[in-house]
């Protein structure tokens, strides 16, 4: 790779989808509780820091990029603590509502000397209101001709309606803009139109059902099934310790073994996968060389606890040793 990525700085995305509040509980256990066989976790600090799409609006802002982040939150104090965390990183909240009906999307993380013992999750994924669907609209345009590329979160948690998403893909497609989903659930019509979808195997599985058997020249042929009902550039299937399969719309398949060293948590590796593939691609990568630098940044990520970002200096000393 002989780009400097330290162009990046030059970019500004668009990040739009389901925002939500991690927090992590930091304890120690010393005892089981004589009340049922559970530890006792004493707690001994409390973190909180941007997840789902802030979390890759966060990735993109560490690597020198602005993000422009667009969702719903509620007017609680998970809320407010998710606005905090934004501006401490350096993250402008100007796009995120703040809304009394639906409460902030909550992941509540235990965690006991490095080891994750329970998650707890408060949400309300019922579709936003058709109201809210039009704020997030006219904000999008608003943004999409200063933007360079747009980044699409999806984690089934209501924001990405069908409508939203179909104003999203089509505007930007007509600006020439690329665009990136990391797509859930069965039914990826909704996402038609995109240039580069992100699932990882098991997404992958369920979008082209009956499952697969997993031979390679099985998932090219449904890779290319796939890539050519929804009218994409190419698919990035993340396949864990496997590493990624980038499949072009041209036909081909390359497989890209993963480079993490040592592996503490996945939480947030897909964030940064989308995050670096966009920043790729909207910098004017190919797609190979967009994923490859992906796979890299999440070989870092899953190297630390908790949700965790990447900065440009890790990036550029890990592409170094490559």
């Amino acid at each position: 790779m002989t780009f400097d990525i330290s162009q990046f700085s030059k970019l500004r995305l668009i990040v739009i989808g389901d925002v939500m509040l991690d927090e992590y509980h930091w304890c120690k256990v010393q005892r089981i509780s004589p009340e049922a066989p559970v530890p006792i976790c004493q707690v001994e600090r409390t973190t909180h820091v941007p997840g789902g799409a802030s979390n890759v609006a966060n990735n993109i802002h560490c690597l020198g990029a602005t993000a422009y982040l667009l969702g719903v939150i509620g007017q609680d104090s998970s809320g407010d603590k998710l606005i905090n965390a934004c501006r401490e990183f350096g993250l402008a909240t100007d796009g995120l509502i703040q809304e009394t009906s639906r409460p902030t999307i909550l992941k509540s993380r235990v965690v006991a000397h490095h080891q994750h013992v329970i998650r707890l999750d408060r949400e309300e994924t019922s579709d936003l209101s058709d109201a809210l669907i039009g704020r997030l609209k006219h904000t999008f345009d608003r943004l999409l001709p200063l933007c360079d590329g747009v980044v699409i979160s999806d984690y089934l948690k209501g924001t990405l309606t069908p409508s939203l998403l179909s104003h999203i893909i089509s505007h930007a497609k007509t600006a020439g803009k690329p665009i990136v989903v990391d797509p859930k659930g069965k039914n990826y019509t909704k996402y038609s139109g995109a240039t580069v979808l992100t699932p990882n195997f098991l997404e992958f599985e369920t979008a082209i059902m009956p499952k697969l058997a997993d031979t390679e020249p099985h998932i090219l042929e449904a890779a290319l099934g796939l890539i050519s009902q929804l009218h994409l550039s190419g698919l990035v299937i993340t396949r864990s310790e496997k590493g990624m399969s980038v499949v072009t719309s041209g036909g081909q398949k390359t497989d890209i073994a993963t480079v993490a060293r040592q592996v503490f948590d996945i939480t947030g590796a897909g964030d940064t996968v989308i995050s670096l593939l966009a920043l790729g691609l909207s910098f004017g990568l190919d797609l190979d060389t967009a994923a490859r630098l992906a796979n890299t940044g999440a070989g870092i990520v899953v190297g630390k606890v908790g949700t965790s970002t990447i900065n440009i200096d890790e990036l550029k000393q890990s592409l170094n040793t490559l």
